[in-house]
C-alpha cells in the first residue's frame, strides 16, 4: 500500500491538527471524550451509549471503535452529528456495521435538519470539494466519495432533540456557528456542555479563504444562548475542557466579545465608504480581547472574519473598475508582460522588498511577471521567487489554513 493509500485508509484528513489519538478521557462520571477528528463525546446512559461524531473512517474510526469496545459493551443508543463538514462522520457506516455484528439495535443517527441539504450539496460539488480540501489540508482526495462515506441521518430536528437514556437525558441543541447545521450536546444533570464547532480555543473559524460565508452575528447569538445554560464544564471541538462556571463564562464571553467587536468595527468602516483592503489595514485588534490565548489565530484569523463580514454586506466587486468586466487572465498577464520594458527591474524591486522583510509587497510586484505562465525566462524567475516567498510565508504563518494555502500554491507554481 502506497503512502497516499495509507493516508486515505486512515481517514480523509490525517493532519495532526485535526486528528486526536489520545484515546478515551473521562471528564465526569459517565462522560468521556474519544479521540477522533477532534473530540468525540461519549455519554453513558442506562439505555446505551450516546456519542457525537464517528471519525473520518478507515483506521482512525476502527481505532475509536476498539477503544470504546475495550471500555464498554453497551450498545450505541445514538450517534449525533456535531455538524456536516466533510470527514467528521465518514466513519458512521463502520459504527453501524459494528452494531450489526454485535447483534445490537441500529443506533439512531441524529442531525440538525440542514445537514441533509449540506450532504446533498457536497455530493453535487464533489469535484470542487476535492480541489478545496486538497489545498487546505494538503491531502490527496479520491475522485469519487468512497462507499459509505455519506451516511444520512435517520432522524433530524430543528431546534432541540432529547435523547432518553433512562437514567439521564441528553439534549441535542441546534447551535448554528461554523455551519448552519451545527449542534451542541447538553447534559443538564452535570451541567456539561459539548459546544461542537462553535468553540475551539482559537479565533472562531469564520471567513476561511476557501469556504462559504459564516455569519459571525449568528455565531455570537448561539454562544449567548449556550452561555445562558450556565455550564460548569465546556468541552471544545479540539483540546482539553474548560472547567469551572466562571472560567467557562469568561471563555465563551471572550468569543462573543470578539465577534461583536469585529462586526461593529467593520460595519462602521463600510459605512464610511472604505473598501475591503482599506478596512483590513485600518481596523485594530485590541490585545485585551485578541491577545488572549483562547483566541490564538492558529486556524482562523481576525482578518478572515473582517473579510467575511465584508462579503456578507457587499457584492463581489472590489471597487476597482478594471475588475468589473475583466479580460481573460492569460491575456492580461501577457499584456502586462509586454508593457514592461525592463523585467529585470521588476525582479530586482521584488528582491529588495524581500530583503527588507516586505514579503507581501514583493508578491504584489512579482505578479507583474509571475502570472504569465509562458516560456519567458523572466517569468520563470518571477515564479521561482514567488514560490520561495510563499514557502517562507508558510513557515511564518500562525494560521494553519494560511500556511497550507501558501504551501499548496508554492508547490503548484514550482511545477509550472
Amino acid at each position: 500500500m502506497s503512502s497516499d493509500d495509507k493516508k486515505t485508509d486512515q481517514g480523509l484528513f490525517m493532519d495532526d491538527f485535526l486528528i486526536s489519538d489520545r484515546g478515551i478521557i473521562t471528564i465526569a462520571e459517565g462522560v468521556h471524550t474519544v479521540g477522533g477528528q477532534g473530540n468525540s463525546m461519549l455519554v453513558e446512559t442506562a439505555n446505551g451509549l450516546v456519542m457525537t461524531d464517528t471519525g473520518p473512517g478507515g483506521k482512525a474510526t476502527r481505532q475509536m471503535i476498539e477503544q470504546v469496545r475495550a471500555f464498554s459493551d453497551k450498545p450505541v443508543l445514538a450517534i449525533v452529528y456535531s455538524h456536516g463538514h466533510i470527514g467528521y462522520n465518514y466513519g458512521a457506516s463502520q459504527w453501524l456495521a459494528d452494531a450489526e455484528q454485535r447483534g445490537h439495535p441500529a443506533p439512531r443517527v441524529i442531525a440538525q435538519e440542514r445537514l441533509v441539504h449540506r450532504y446533498h450539496r457536497y455530493q453535487e460539488t464533489w469535484g470542487l470539494q476535492c480541489h478545496l480540501n486538497g489545498i487546505q489540508f494538503n491531502a490527496n482526495m479520491p475522485k469519487e466519495p468512497r462507499e459509505g462515506w455519506f451516511t444520512f441521518p435517520s432522524e433530524t430536528f430543528t431546534e432541540r432533540c432529547v435523547i432518553d437514556g433512562g437514567d439521564r437525558q441528553v439534549e441535542v441543541l441546534a447551535a448554528p456557528s461554523e455551519t448552519d447545521d451545527a449542534t451542541a450536546l447538553w447534559l443538564p444533570d452535570s451541567r456539561i456542555l459539548y459546544a461542537g464547532p462553535s468553540f475551539i480555543k482559537s479565533i472562531p473559524n469564520i471567513g476561511t479563504p476557501l469556504r462559504t460565508l459564516r455569519d459571525p452575528v449568528r455565531w455570537a447569538d448561539t454562544m449567548e444562548r449556550l452561555l445562558a445554560l450556565q455550564p460548569a464544564v465546556l468541552i471544545p471541538e479540539f483540546g482539553a475542557p474548560v472547567s469551572g462556571a466562571e472560567e467557562v463564562r469568561r471563555a465563551m464571553q471572550l468569543t462573543i466579545d470578539a465577534l461583536r467587536y469585529l462586526r461593529r468595527e467593520t460595519v462602521e468602516r463600510m459605512n464610511q465608504g472604505m473598501s475591503e483592503w482599506q478596512i483590513l489595514h485600518d481596523i485594530e485588534y485590541p490585545q485585551d480581547i485578541f491577545g488572549d490565548p483562547l483566541l490564538r489565530p492558529t486556524y482562523g484569523m481576525p482578518d478572515y472574519i473582517v473579510r467575511d463580514i465584508w462579503r456578507s454586506e457587499n457584492g463581489w466587486w472590489d471597487r476597482n473598475p478594471t475588475h468589473l468586466h475583466p479580460a481573460e487572465p492569460g491575456a492580461v498577464a501577457r499584456a502586462r508582460r509586454a508593457a514592461i520594458s525592463d523585467p529585470r527591474a521588476v525582479l530586482a524591486s521584488a528582491e529588495t522588498h524581500r530583503q527588507k522583510g516586505e514579503k507581501q509587497l514583493a508578491l504584489h510586484v512579482l505578479d507583474l511577471l509571475a502570472l504569465d505562465d509562458g516560456d519567458d525566462d523572466y517569468g520563470r524567475q518571477a515564479r521561482a521567487l514567488k514560490a520561495e516567498l510563499l514557502a517562507e510565508l508558510a513557515e511564518a504563518s500562525t494560521s494553519f489554513v494560511s500556511a497550507q494555502i501558501y504551501r499548496a500554491e508554492a508547490k503548484r507554481i514550482g511545477q509550472q
